[in-house]
Parts: structure tokens; C-alpha cells; sequence
């Protein structure tokens, strides 16, 4: 987490320091012109100017000045709770810290009860959830790394948890690695229940699923998924990211899987500069891997894959999109072989590794 500390105050430049030293994750130091302490981090003259500089340049911030201050400087650049960075406000005192901005998804309840501890201050945490002693589907969406979908119903399950309606949280325990969400969930305090029993248990009024599967439900429910899909893509030169995401969300559901569980792209080296490839996965937010053909046509050899002369005579070796996927994902067999779609392959691997990270 990279976080900026600003002050406006000599004494608030001090705290800035001193709590800077205590923190084990990067940190810059902002202070007034004029009244910064011991020539610590840097100076600003404008504190507007500063923040429309710095605002999206860092994952959290911890403003040690009054909270009316805060507010007026940062509404013009708050956008979205997915995207807005945590804000933490401080009095130069150091004996309240305030959550302010992006609690759970941006970490500000987190870095709240870290700086705190930091200072010894009292840390003041507003959102229901938290109030309650609840889970949070957003908290346990960002502590597992995991996908909100729809988003839009996020609002409304959270509040019928602090409500006090059953709202059941399911796990797909036919994820690969599924432990990897499960012994981290129970640690939080959240009861997981087998996912296999979604359809026989009627006892809630609301679901959050942790599946890479799309299903049909008729309950309020929120997907939270992971990253477990590698897809494997070959185009013709100039396809654009339109076409080739929508072949890429055709196929996901092919397979009764949710496009919002793509972990990454995998393709040719040919392909380095093809601008719709770049830009679908510049839009799906994954990062996109090139195979060189020795690595392509070793992977084709192995998994004996069919062949295709005319790609062959294209780029210099016969197949893409199936090695590719299996490449990307580090896995040994394929949830999708080779689909075509006008002037675009698509082939759907489970990620065994994220080998890339």
C-alpha cells in the first residue's frame, strides 16, 4: 500500500513523521510550506493544487488536519467506491483517527486501525458492518481478492445483513484451491456454506456466492469471483477489442462460467502489438502474455493438438489459442478447446498458477 501523509500544521508535521517511522509500508510525507518538521518529505504551497496532483497517484491517504478541510478538497475527485483511494483524517493531536472515505474496498477501516495503533490514537469506524461486528461481502471480496458482480447489488446485501436478515454466504468447493478462500473466510468470522446445498437450502432471504460458475438464482444474491479462468486467443491481424470481448464473454458462458473470473490472456509473440488484443485485456483489467513459437509448438507437441496449415504459413506455427490458454493458465487440459469466432480462436484453461504475479 502506497500512502501519502499530509498536514497542514507544524504540530501536524511532527505527527506526520512520527507516524511515518511507524508505518511499514511506503509513505510520502506532505507538509504546509513553512511548517514542516526536521525538512521531512515535502513541501506544498496549495493544498488543492496538491491533492488534484496526488489524488489517484496513491492507494490511501492520512490527512492530519479537520475533516471539513478534507472533505471540501477531495469532493471534487471522489468517483467510485472500486476505484476512490482510502482517507484516513487525523487531528493534529494525534487522538482520533477517522475513516472517511472507501472503508472497505479501499482499506480505509484497515489503514484507520493501523495508523492508530501507529499513534495510539482512538480510530473511528462508521460503517454499519463494521458497528455490528458483521461480515461485509466488499471486506471479504478485497481480503480474498475476489470480484464483485453485480456490483450494484452490494449496497443492497450489506444492508440486509446489518438488518438482521439471513444472508447466506455459499462456497463453490470446486474451485481449485478452494482452501485458499475457505480458511480465510472462517477466519474472519464468516460461515461458509457448501455451495452444492444452494438450491435445498430456502432459509435465507438473501445469497453471496464465492463461484466461478454462472447460475440461475431467484433470491437477491452477489457473485464474488475469483480469478481462475487463462484464455487462450488467436486473431487475424486488425480484429478489435469489441469483437474479440465479445467472443471471449461467448465462450465464458460456453462453459457456464462468469467472464469476471478471467485471472489472463495468453496469445503468440507474434501478436505483441496487435492493438485490440492489448486494449481487451487494457479493459479487462488481466495481464496479457505472449508465447514465443518454440513455447507454443512444445506445448502442441505434448498435448497433440490439431494443426493448421494455413496458421502455420501465418505466423510459423500451426495452433494458438489451445497451448496458449494452457501456457497462461500453467495447466494440463483445456475447460474449452478450440472455438472459432470471425477472425478470432478462442480456447479456456483453469489456472492451476499465477505464475505472472
Amino acid at each position: 500500500m502506497k500512502v501519502a501523509i499530509i498536514s497542514v500544521t507544524y504540530k501536524g508535521a511532527l505527527l506526520a513523521e512520527h507516524l511515518a517511522k511507524s508505518l511499514d509500508f511506503k509513505v510520502d510525507i506532505f507538509a504546509k510550506s513553512g511548517r514542516s518538521a526536521n525538512d521531512a518529505g515535502q513541501t506544498y504551497d496549495s493544498l488543492s493544487h496538491l491533492i488534484q496532483d496526488v489524488f489517484t497517484e496513491y492507494d490511501g491517504f492520512v490527512f492530519i488536519m479537520a475533516t471539513g478541510i478534507v472533505v471540501r478538497v477531495i469532493a471534487p475527485y471522489i468517483q467510485d467506491k472500486r476505484f476512490d483511494p482510502a482517507v484516513v483524517v487525523m487531528d493534529d493531536g494525534g487522538q482520533h483517527a477517522i475513516s472517511l472515505l472507501s472503508g472497505h474496498i479501499g482499506r480505509a477501516n484497515e489503514l484507520t486501525i493501523t495508523v492508530s495503533k501507529a499513534v495510539n490514537a482512538v480510530p473511528v469506524i462508521t460503517t454499519a458492518t463494521d458497528v455490528a461486528g458483521l461480515p461485509a461481502a466488499d471486506v471479504l471480496a478485497v481480503k480474498l481478492d475476489l470480484v464483485i458482480e453485480p456490483f450494484e447489488q452490494l449496497k443492497a446485501i450489506n444492508a440486509a445483513i446489518v438488518n438482521g436478515d439471513q444472508v447466506t454466504f455459499f462456497m463453490d468447493r470446486s474451485l481449485a484451491n478452494y482452501t485458499h478462500f475457505y480458511l480465510p473466510a472462517v477466519e474472519m468470522g464468516v460461515r461458509l456454506v457448501d455451495m452444492d446445498d444452494l438450491g435445498a437450502a430456502e432459509n435465507y432471504d438473501s445469497a453471496v456466492v464465492i463461484t466461478d460458475k454462472e447460475l440461475y438464482m431467484t433470491k437477491p444474491h452477489l457473485y464474488l469471483r475469483p480469478a481462475t479462468l487463462a484464455i487462450g486467443i488467436g486473431c487475424r491481424r486488425g480484429t478489435s477489442s469489441t469483437e474479440i470481448l465479445t467472443a471471449i464473454e461467448n465462450c465464458c458462458r460456453k462453459i457456464g462460467r462468469s467472464p469476471k473470473s478471467i485471472a489472463v490472456l495468453g496469445t503468440t509473440q507474434v501478436k505483441h502489438d496487435e492493438v485490440g488484443l492489448l486494449a481487451a485485456a487494457q479493459q479487462l483489467a488481466v495481464p496479457l502474455k505472449f508465447f514465443t513459437n518454440d513455447e507454443l509448438q512444445q506445448c502442441i507437441s505434448e498435448q497433440k493438438f490439431t494443426t493448421s496449415s494455413f496458421v502455420e504459413e501465418q505466423i510459423g506455427v500451426g495452433s494458438v489459442c489451445e497451448p496458449a490458454a494452457l501456457l497462461a493458465g500453467q495447466a494440463n487440459s483445456l475447460l474449452l478447446s478450440r472455438t472459432v469466432h470471425p477472425k478470432i480462436t478462442i480456447a479456456i484453461a483453469e489456472v492451476k498458477s499465477r505464475w505472472w504475479e
